[in-house]
């Protein structure tokens, strides 16, 4: 009996029937101790922890046999007779194992220690060692149910209910241990029936109603991030029509923006609206043919996806056009004739279905994905091209080189390895799903194999369902990235001889790319995202607002001397040669200067002379209209060759310093792959959740990817950015990168949640964009290279001494922030497992 918001409730045990097989009279010497704890310390969804002691006599029957190997069949009996009852199968998908049982013989008895846990993460009803759990709408119920050791001689049992109230508790406790609730039975007395219900707060209330309309309709709405996203390319399109007439490629990219747009809003309803239909349906429609009609439409839905980013694609060659439509044939005549091919009009896999209907789904499903990885292959390939990152195909001395075409003869090997690694990746993560919910089950039963076999289907038909919400989660932002990356590369091209710098068009044009490319996913709060489609304006307005504090405050601002005109509009800064060439003789006679500071004799003061009369000519500089004027008194000719950076326009600095930031965080991205998902509990939802291995794989070359656009966002914006070195000038972009993750941090706050993570990526992004500023200013003078004999030397010529000193205690004290962050910041509570009941099955 188990209470459930002041309601009894009778809720049958499957895995709990008493035939007898277990010796259960044997067992009425044993002792029995048992907790559970709810763990809800920097967490979205609250981890029951379960501790069961058992020590049992050597005169039960099966006492030895928990001393042999926990592969032998022996074992796995009695543990199951002990942990899970009478019964032959036993799948629990909600149990999780912290390690294997700890079995000890103690003086003429064997003493098991098992310590399991859950997660609060759904309502209904779930089992956690000896621990029937009820997660309800409003209460939470956990009830002490082992019937086969109700006569044992139980010790203790504890409950410790974490942030959560005790709103009723049956029997009385005998004690309270540490914010706990004790049971101690007196001797001779019988298991007490412990019932306990809480009052959870409410962010974990929250959090553990996944299954509810509401907490579905509010996880959907990442279409709202979608959807802003197509909205600010559509005010840049009409911005930029409105801003005068356009050439004809330029014309051409920005309209390519907009069919984007269009393309977004089909996206967010076509991959994720049909989860919204679904779940409205069943709650508000009774069941029909409908119901179960998710997976054939599904699979249509996939197609659909692929073949709309194969036409925005546009392969030139046919042979890809051919490609998509032989993979689109499968999937297409299993969703629409299921019964020709064995299996059924609703469920598409049932229990009895032929081996053949398996082989069909299982073609079909790789066909649809690998058509949705084609036309993700070939839209990235043609933005791709538009920003060049393709290189043009090589040709003969004096001729013109051609467009590289995306050819079959590569992309059909990728794509066999990319569905081949995706299935055997679910399959592996399936896998292992069964063995840890089945692994007190009697594997030597024909039930074992026949349910094995059930789970493995399901994961299929899920297959089919899911796999187009995950895969357009990771294409639709890189391609949206690389449109606007595409109409940057052609407005600088058209203003390369004009302008150096971006003008007020280019930076509106620039904000998306924070948000889409550099910006992590944030704004989930108590497992729900509601209000991630906000974060992506934070990120966007953070941006815009660092551009305007820092205009008018950059080294090209500063007015000259006698006309007070600023520096960019003096002399024609095309001149980089002569600057640099400045720059050098600047740097020399200084360092003359310091040698003569260091005990000269009086007899070097004219030639001290000298050098600073030759120093105050280097200030001379040419107003706009060609008048004789003079640079800052503060400003020097280095300061003006840094501040360029170390090309001729924006776009190449851009690109430049996204390279170099690529490189530098090769080991930022490993350090947050780590964090991420590989450190203590991370590991285990990259193990068993649906796409693990694939989602750290690719959430590297996310990493990589983000480096690079924060770094190309650096060089593009060098020229308005202030600072006189490169390490000052990354400062205003790391603050537009902290801002929303400091909004992020307060909600957490709020809501209980843990937020080690939000300052490695904070710090990391800090250090990242600190070397490349300084990578930047090192290439600035990249000529003089051939005289030192290493960068540090060229550094140390560039930042002067002082300077330099104040660079390397800098960087260090970001090292040491960042050693500090990950060797005790991140060793927090951990996350709650992605989908606990992984499998797709419940109790």
């Amino acid at each position: 009996m188990i209470t459930l918001t002041g309601t009894l409730l009778s809720i049958p045990h499957p895995a709990r029937a008493a035939d007898g097989v277990c010796g259960a009279d044997s067992l009425k010497r044993a002792k029995v101790s048992a907790s559970l704890k709810l763990d809800d310390r920097s967490r979205t969804q609250t981890k029951l922890v379960s501790r069961l002691t058992i020590e049992v006599p050597d005169s039960w029957p099966y006492a030895t046999d928990l001393l042999l190997g926990e592969n032998s069949e022996g074992h796995r009996r009695a543990m199951r007779c002990l942990l899970r009852g009478e019964g032959r199968q036993a799948q629990w998908w909600a149990e999780w194992r912290a390690a294997e049982p700890r079995v000890t013989s103690v003086k003429g008895t064997v003493r098991v220690r098992a310590d399991t846990y859950g997660w609060a993460d759904a309502q209904g009803t779930f089992y956690i060692g000896p621990w029937d759990v009820s997660i309800g709408k409003n209460h939470w119920t956990a009830a002490l149910d082992m019937p086969l050791l109700a006569g044992a001689r139980w010790t203790s049992v504890t409950v410790w209910p974490g942030s959560s109230s005790i709103v009723e508790a049956t029997p009385r406790p005998t004690a309270d241990d540490k914010n706990g609730l004790v049971w101690r039975p007196k001797a001779g007395r019988p298991m007490p029936k412990v019932s306990v219900v809480f009052d959870p707060p409410w962010a974990r209330s929250w959090a553990a109603q996944q299954d509810r309309l509401r907490f579905v309709m509010a996880n959907n709405l990442i279409l709202p991030w979608l959807l802003s996203a197509a909205a600010v390319l559509l005010i840049a399109f009409r911005r930029t029509q409105r801003s005068g007439p356009l050439p004809v490629q330029e014309k051409a990219r920005v309209r390519t923006a907009a069919v984007w747009a269009g393309i977004c809003i089909l996206l967010s309803l076509l991959g994720t609206g049909d989860n919204v239909f679904y779940e409205t349906m069943r709650r508000h429609v009774p069941e029909g043919p409908w119901a179960d009609r998710q997976a054939h439409h599904a699979l249509l839905i996939n197609l659909a996806l692929g073949w709309i980013l194969l036409a925005f694609g546009v392969p030139r060659r046919f042979t890809i056009w051919a490609a998509g439509a032989v993979l689109t044939l499968p999937g297409v005549a299993v969703a629409v004739w299921p019964e020709f091919f064995g299996l059924t009009e609703h469920t598409f896999l049932p229990v009895d279905a032929p081996d053949h209907a398996v082989i069909a789904l299982f073609v079909a499903v790789g066909c649809v994905l690998a058509v949705l990885l084609l036309g993700s292959v070939a839209a990235v390939w043609r933005m791709a091209q538009l920003v060049g990152l393709v290189p043009p195909r090589s040709a003969a001395p004096g001729a013109v080189p051609t467009e590289r075409e995306l050819s079959l003869r590569w992309t059909a090997p990728l794509l066999v390895v990319a569905v081949a690694g995706l299935g055997l990746c679910r399959a592996a993560a399936s896998e292992l799903s069964w063995q840890r919910t089945s692994w007190l089950s009697a594997q030597v039963d024909p039930e074992y194999g026949k349910a094995h076999l059930d789970a493995l289907r399901r994961d299929l038909t899920w297959f089919s369902v899911q796999s187009q919400d995950w895969w357009t989660g990771y294409v639709w932002w890189l391609i949206s990235g690389l449109v606007v990356l595409g109409v940057l590369r052609e407005r600088a091209n058209k203003a390369a001889l004009a302008a150096h710098e971006p003008d007020r068009l280019d930076e509106f044009w620039m904000l998306p790319l924070f948000p889409l490319l550099v910006g992590p996913a944030l704004g989930v709060f108590a497992g729900s995202w509601a209000l991630y489609g906000l974060w992506f304006f934070l990120y966007l307005g953070a941006l815009a607002a660092v551009l305007r504090l820092c205009r008018g405050r950059t080294v090209l601002d500063r007015p000259l001397q006698r006309s007070r005109v600023p520096l960019r509009a003096g002399e024609p800064l095309s001149r980089r040669t002569e600057l640099l060439d400045r720059a050098r003789r600047f740097r020399e006679i200084h360092a003359k200067l310091r040698r003569l500071d260091q005990g000269q004799s009086d007899d070097e003061a004219l030639n001290r002379r000298s050098h600073e009369r030759e120093l105050r000519s280097m200030h001379r500089w040419r107003a706009s209209d060609g008048t004789a004027d003079r640079l800052p008194s503060d400003v020097s000719v280095v300061d003006l060759a840094l501040a360029l950076g170390p090309n001729d326009n924006w776009w190449a600095n851009g690109v430049r310093a996204a390279r170099t930031a690529a490189i530098v965080g090769l080991p930022a991205s490993g350090l947050l792959l780590w964090a991420d998902y590989l450190k203590g509990e991370f590991l285990t939802q990259t193990l068993y959740s649906q796409f693990g291995w694939v989602d750290t794989a690719l959430s590297a070359g996310y990493w990589e990817i983000m480096w690079a656009a924060a770094g190309f966002l650096l060089g593009a914006l060098w020229r308005r950015l202030p600072g006189r070195r490169g390490p000052v000038r990354a400062l205003p972009l790391v603050a537009a990168f902290a801002l929303p993750m400091g909004m992020d941090s307060i909600g957490n706050a709020v809501t209980g949640e843990g937020q080690a993570n939000l300052a490695l990526y904070v710090v990391s992004m800090l250090l990242v964009l600190t070397v490349t500023g300084i990578m930047l200013d090192l290439n600035t003078f990249r000529g003089e290279r051939r005289y030192w004999q290493s960068r540090l030397g060229l550094l140390l010529s560039i930042y002067q001494i002082r300077y330099f000193s104040l660079q390397v205690a800098y960087l260090l004290a970001q090292l040491l922030a960042l050693l500090t962050l990950w060797q005790f910041f991140t060793d927090g509570g951990g996350p709650p497992e992605r989908d606990s009941q992984v499998g797709g099955a419940g109790n």
